[in-house]
This record gives C-alpha cells, structure tokens and sequence, in this order.
C-alpha cells in the first residue's frame, strides 16, 4: 500500500462574511496545522473501499464508509483533473487521530493525504500546486492541509499565502460531543449575523505579522456554535484566567501555551469534567508521502 499523512489544523482566526448567491461565505482564516497527523494508505481494489480505524468518540458512527468519504471524492475528483475517465478503483485505510466534525479539518487532512497517495499510485506526477487546485473542489480546508504550517485563507478559504511560522506552541484540543456540522454553524451565522463579520485580510495579516498572539481566538462562528451547543460557553471558561478557543465551526476547543507542564495540567482540568483532551503541538508541516 501507499501511504501518506496530511495535518489536522486550528483557526488562530477565523472571519466571515455573509452568505453570497452560490450559497458560499467568503472567510479571512489565519490557518495553523497541527503535529496531529491523518493517515491515509491505498491499493487497487476490484471497488471502491473505505476502511476506518483509531476513529476517536462516539462521533466516529458518522464517518461515511462508501463513496460520500472525502477520500472518495477526492479521487474522482483527481481522476476528473487527470482526464481519467474510467479511475481505478481503490481501498483507502484511514487512520484517524481526530474525531469527524470536531472543527481541526480531520476529513480534509484524509483528503488531502489521499491527494498525496494517489498521485503515487496513479504515477500521475502532479505539482503541489495542482493537487491543491482538485483540492479546493474537495473541501475548502483541504489546500491548506496540502501546505501545512501556518497561512492566511481568503474566499472560500481555500486560496492560500504563506505566513511566517507561529511560534512554536503546545496546543490542547479539548473534544466534546455532539459534533457540530460546519453547515448547521453557518446555517445558525446567517441566523444571528445575516451582514457577517469580515474582516479585510490585509488587516488581519498587518494583525498577524505585528503580534501573532494578538488574534488568537477570533472566529465569526462562535456565537453560533455556542448558540446551538448551549454548554460550550462553560466549557471555554474552565480553566480561571484562560479562556479557551474555539477551532473552525467547533465545537473543539484549543489552548495554547509555550509550557508542556501547564497544558497537562489544563488536560487533567478537562478530564475531571468527562471531557477527552489530546495535547499536541504547532507544526510546519503538510501533506506528505509516508516512506
């Protein structure tokens, strides 16, 4: 089998307009990828396969085993790109570390590490450029699994510009359950914030570059998210004088901090609650083969 594993991510921030015609919002995103890894291998098969181990939380029920996976639709997307009109069909193992509609893009990672797997498999030799390009048709979150480290996302938030790296940060992600589905989230924006709450992205990178801890925890979705998760609002406030982050569309919480120790002893917090936790950190890394 082929191998490759591709970043989970937070939203160091995260701003949204209102809902334009073609049912999209146009975001400004500070992107962060994760020393989380999603694995994806595959090998030919006589159809289309998709098998799901380590998946964490009750919430793992939800991730698809048929053509809806991302991994699928990212290889019929490739295949499209490619002018593959009859693609081979392929077995795909996902090896999750992060449970599905938690908000750090864990269905976006796979799809992007099958990106990366299949333009092996297929001997298809497609620059980074090009998978992020069939990427952006996939998800709006899986080009920037595909780059890694950190970046601003516009439109969709899928077109992408390097920033200088984060500092390099211990990062608790704090999982609850329901998970929340990134179209119910903004369903419940437009709901609450019908004229948005973006920001221009020149700010938000003047924002970035002059103090990158400065925007840490801005996201239009959160009222949103707290709203239709009525006990998230007490979860962030857990730990006194820290407030805790929401990532994407929720409901995962982050801290960050430069100190293992502290964020241990924020994890022991949690989990006094009933609450899983999974201590990382801040990475450079993106999508790339597993050799």
């Amino acid at each position: 089998m082929i191998s490759a594993i591709a970043p989970a991510k937070i939203n160091l921030a995260f701003f949204a307009g209102p809902k334009r015609p073609d049912g999209y919002h146009d975001v400004v995103s500070v992107y962060q990828a994760l020393d989380l890894f999603e694995k994806v291998s595959v090998e030919p098969a006589s159809e289309w396969v998709v098998e799901v181990v380590g998946a964490r939380l009750k919430e793992s029920a939800r991730i698809p085993s048929d053509k809806t996976n991302l991994v699928v639709k990212a290889a019929l997307a490739l295949a499209n790109h490619a002018g593959i009109s009859k693609p081979q069909a392929m077995r795909f193992v996902i090896e999750k570390q992060v449970p599905p509609a938690a908000g750090v893009a864990g269905g976006s990672a796979d799809a992007a590490a099958s990106l990366i797997a299949l333009n092996k498999a297929w001997t298809l030799d497609l620059s980074r450029e090009e998978l992020a390009v069939v990427g952006s048709k996939v998800g709006a979150d899986v080009p920037f699994a595909l780059l890694g480290g950190t970046a601003l996302g516009v439109g969709t938030g899928a077109e992408l510009s390097v920033l200088p790296a984060f500092p390099e940060s211990h990062v608790l992600l704090v999982f609850s359950t329901p998970g929340l589905a990134t179209a119910d989230v903004f369903g419940e924006f437009d709901r609450l914030q019908p004229l948005g709450d973006l920001v221009d992205a020149a700010t938000v990178r003047e924002r970035y570059l002059s103090d990158p801890a400065a925007i840490i925890g801005s996201n239009s979705l959160e009222s949103a998210a707290f709203s239709l998760r009525g006990d998230l609002p007490g979860i962030a406030e857990t730990i006194p004088d820290y407030r805790a982050h929401l990532s994407g569309s929720g409901p995962t919480l982050y801290l960050l901090s430069d100190s293992r120790s502290q964020v241990e002893n924020w994890a022991r917090s949690f989990s006094e609650l009933g609450l899983e936790t999974l201590i990382t950190k801040t990475s450079p890394a993106g999508a790339e083969l597993e050799t």
